[in-house]
């Protein structure tokens, strides 16, 4: 149906004319345009909605949900019926459910804020500027219960705990050095010397109670105690333990074989200036004096030792029995000990004398009478003896005066000398074939002295000491020859054995018979 603007138009011929006939083509074409026009949308113009669906005529209508009106939301009815006002913002109170409250201008110059850090540093609380950032000790610590004289330390990574901290702990932590807080400690000079076992360092205990280098105190060290007592440990195995010990105004020096059981060695009196000890050796290379003292059943005694061995002591002993008293014993002497005492009985008897065991009694003036030497003899002595001189002696007479025995004069000794004696003289043999001297002169002498040595030339070699022929050498007159040389002359007379090399080939002879 043809429109202009949207406005109908029915086309020409249409209408009827009065006592015209209708046509029938225009007719048709006029109820086709109306048919078409009640079948298609209705233009706007016409009061229509330009379209035959409701996308279509929202469009046509300028309505289209999206993008010319807003489609229905039931959170946007809700605002829809909000009555607002100025500095208000709308907020849900539940779902699609909205209501108005107030909004400052401050609050408006927070919300244009581009990002978090821009809305902090709007509120004042800027991270590094205005606030802590968050860090896991800063939480720990905010988490702790504090109160008085308490400080803050670590237990662990990030982990925080309080302490009681004193008014000197104070007084030590807020020192400006080393120096100042040595003199709160109230230290001396030996804090700020280092420690080592040996040198001028403090002394380092470098394992159990135990110095392994030589100390040195230069002053006086003193050990203040209950029964106090200083200990030496020798770690040699099997070696006894020494200690110096003080208790009761006495000194002792103690010794353990096990390190813990100790029994006294030595004992001072302190008040009495006195000593006491089981025995004393004084010795040197080799030899020692003990002073042993008393035991159970043994008196104290004065010994001598050489190399270990006791060879002599001196001992009182108690008793009335022959050997007690003040002895003097030789424990080494040939045929047994030998033992003077003087006797606890006393009397002129008092001196004893013993060999092995076997008592024997000392003679002197004060106990010696001539029935004891008629006794002792087995006779009664007389002066009426006469000293004879005997063979080769001279002299002699009774023994009422001194007397003189003399020996004759002797004569040489020589090889063929013999055992005798005359009236006036001993003569005695040699034992052994002694070395004559040979006093000859002449260079062709072939008869030399017994145990005469010559060196004698040859070609042979003589094992020491066998016999071998010497002789004189014939080529000159100061040589002598062996047996294997090749200018022997006459033989000398007597046997002859070598006596070693002189070198090449001459040898030391000797004559031996």
């Amino acid at each position: 149906m043809p429109r202009t603007g949207g406005v109908y138009s029915p086309p020409a011929g249409t209408k009827g004319v009065s006592n015209t006939t209708i046509q029938s083509v225009p007719y048709n074409a006029f109820v086709d345009d109306l048919t078409a026009d009640a079948n298609a949308a209705r233009p706007v113009t016409a009061g229509g909605t330009g379209s035959t669906t409701a996308s279509g005529a929202r469009t046509a209508l300028g309505l289209a949900i999206g993008t010319n009106v807003q489609a229905y939301d039931a959170g946007l009815q809700s605002i829809a019926g909000l009555t607002t006002a100025a500095d208000r913002m709308i907020y849900t109170t539940a779902m699609d459910v909205y209501a108005t409250t107030a909004l400052t201008p401050f609050a408006r110059t927070i919300l244009d804020d581009v990002d978090a850090a821009a809305a902090r540093t709007t509120l004042g609380v800027a991270i590094g500027t205005n606030v802590q950032a968050y860090d896991a000790l800063l939480q720990s610590i905010a988490g702790l219960t504090t109160a008085a004289n308490q400080i803050i330390y670590l237990t662990a990574a990030d982990t925080a705990a309080v302490a009681t901290i004193t008014a000197f702990g104070r007084s030590l932590l807020d020192d400006a050095d080393a120096t100042a807080a040595r003199s709160t400690l109230g230290l001396g000079t030996a804090a700020t010397r280092n420690t080592g076992t040996s040198g001028a360092n403090v002394p380092l205990l470098d394992g159990a109670n135990t110095w392994s280098a030589a100390q040195v105190f230069s002053s006086n060290p003193t050990i203040s105690n209950t029964a106090p007592y200083l200990r030496f440990q020798d770690t040699t195995t099997s070696a006894y333990d020494a200690r110096i010990r003080l208790d009761a105004n006495n000194v002792y020096i103690d010794g353990s074989a096990d390190g813990s059981t100790y029994a006294e060695v030595l004992r001072f009196e302190m008040d009495t200036k006195a000593g006491y000890m089981t025995q004393l050796i004084l010795g040197s290379s080799g030899e020692a004096i003990r002073l042993n003292a008393p035991t159970a059943g043994n008196d104290p005694y004065i010994s001598f030792y050489v190399a270990g061995t006791r060879n002599a002591f001196i001992q009182y002993t108690d008793g009335s029995a022959a050997e007690n008293g003040m002895n003097i014993v030789n424990d080494v002497a040939t045929g047994g000990d030998l033992r003077l005492v003087l006797r606890n009985t006393g009397g002129v008897d008092g001196l004893g004398y013993e060999v092995n065991g076997s008592d024997y009694t000392v003679w002197h003036t004060g106990n010696l009478a001539a029935a004891d030497l008629n006794t002792i003899y087995g006779y009664t002595p007389a002066n009426s003896a006469r000293q004879v001189a005997g063979n080769g002696l001279t002299g002699g007479g009774t023994l009422a005066a001194d007397r003189t025995v003399t020996l004759g004069t002797p004569g040489n000794i020589t090889n063929s000398s013999a055992n005798s004696v005359t009236s006036t003289s001993h003569t005695h043999a040699l034992g052994f074939v002694a070395a004559e001297v040979y006093q000859g002169t002449g260079a062709n002498d072939t008869n030399l002295a017994l145990g005469h040595h010559i060196i004698a030339v040859g070609g042979s070699n003589y094992n020491r000491n066998v016999a071998v022929a010497c002789y004189l050498y014939s080529a000159d007159n100061f040589q002598y020859a062996n047996d294997s040389a090749s200018n022997k002359g006459t033989q000398l007379s007597g046997t002859w054995r070598a006596r070693g090399t002189v070198g090449g080939g001459t040898y030391l002879m000797q004559r031996v018979a």
